[in-house]
């Protein structure tokens, strides 16, 4: 039967929720799916419309209908099953509040809704459609509440991020002041009192220093010569691997930077390596000016939006007033019914006796 309604030979399927639902693989020509009853549980919709929205559907659009019946018990269990989906939908969330989820109770707004029309009363529409946009400003109030909170914690990163650029900026500054060329000829290293010309013996005595800490095992921090215009330290200590291992800091104004120093490293090496360190002062001095104009252009935007209001709070307020008023509507009307209903008889009974015989 399937393969003739694929085939377009059947035109109109009509079964239950089980018989049509999960394993129903019927979705090539469906045009429209008709909900006739209301089921106990929100899965079973879910089952029913997936027969139809699913991949493979030829058609651009589909239809869904569902019917109510005016004065029956469709009412009641459109609400089950609204409160079934609300709580089904904040259990997957894992939180009590949908700011990160726009539509996580989208099919229960359906169910209320639904509802509301079984009922026959205009009230309960309307107060339906504004519990769903209510619900969707206060989400959006929530938002524009984190998006408050986190223009906060941006203005703090940002003047942070400034201070730490202005305070590198005024150190390479003096490290340029401090800097002495080794350009060419004007090579000189400064080692145990003596003056090295030389860049390979150079490098040759910076590498023979620190592999006789690493042979020591002496930790410390210890000053093993000077190149342009900075000391430069032998920092030994055991990592938390266990590992001994001698660092090469070039030591400048508020900053010790560390020379990576590979075991295959040679003496030549050694030296270009400081020396690009030390060339590369302007460069520093570039990017850290970048990032404090950067910074400075984040504050001024992140300020200026601190303290906005939310723009859709007018109609919040408005929305809510409206749903007190009908609820409040509602009441009335409930407390009438009850105040006109006329008091059911009690039956009583009285039992017979039954003869002693």
């Amino acid at each position: 039967m399937f393969n003739e309604f694929n085939a377009g030979r059947v035109r109109i399927l009509i079964g239950s929720s089980e018989t049509m639902g999960t394993g129903v693989n019927v979705q090539l020509r469906l045009k429209s799916l008709h909900h006739l009853d209301v089921p106990w549980l929100p899965s079973q919709i879910e089952q029913r419309e997936g027969r139809i929205e699913r991949q493979g559907n030829q058609n651009a659009e589909i239809e869904i209908y569902a019917y109510a019946t005016l004065g029956s018990m469709d009412a009641t269990m459109w609400q089950t099953n609204e409160r079934k989906a609300r709580f089904i939908a904040a259990a997957l969330l894992g939180d009590c509040s949908i700011r990160t989820l726009e539509d996580a109770d989208h099919q229960a707004n359906q169910f209320a809704l639904a509802k509301a029309i079984a009922s026959g009363d205009s009230r309960l529409i309307q107060k339906a459609g504004l519990e769903t946009e209510i619900a969707r400003l206060e989400r959006q109030r929530a938002a524009h509440f984190d998006d408050q909170l986190n223009i906060r914690r941006q203005i703090q990163n940002c003047r942070h991020d400034r201070q730490t650029a202005e305070e590198r900026i005024a150190a390479i500054r003096e490290d340029l002041s401090r800097r002495v060329t080794t350009r060419g000829e004007a090579f000189a290293f400064e080692a145990e009192g003596r003056r090295v010309a030389e860049r390979r013996t150079a490098g040759a005595l910076l590498l023979s220093k620190l592999r006789l800490a690493e042979r020591s095992r002496a930790e410390g921090q210890w000053r093993i010569g000077r190149l342009g215009g900075f000391d430069l330290f032998c920092e030994a200590r055991a990592t938390l691997a266990g590992v001994f291992r001698a660092a090469l800091v070039l030591r400048r104004v508020k900053h010790d930077q560390e020379i990576t120093v590979e075991p295959d490293l040679t003496a030549l090496g050694l030296i270009s390596r400081l020396e690009h360190v030390l060339e590369r002062f302007e460069l520093d001095l570039q990017e850290q000016q970048r990032l404090a104009s950067g910074a400075t252009r984040r504050l001024a935007d992140y300020e200026a939006r601190l303290g906005e209001a939310f723009p859709l709070q007018a109609e919040l307020d408005a929305k809510r007033a409206e749903l007190t008023r009908i609820e409040a509507d509602l009441a009335d009307s409930s407390k009438n019914v009850r105040s006109t209903a006329k008091p059911t008889e009690k039956i009583q009974s009285a039992a017979r006796p039954r003869s002693a015989q």
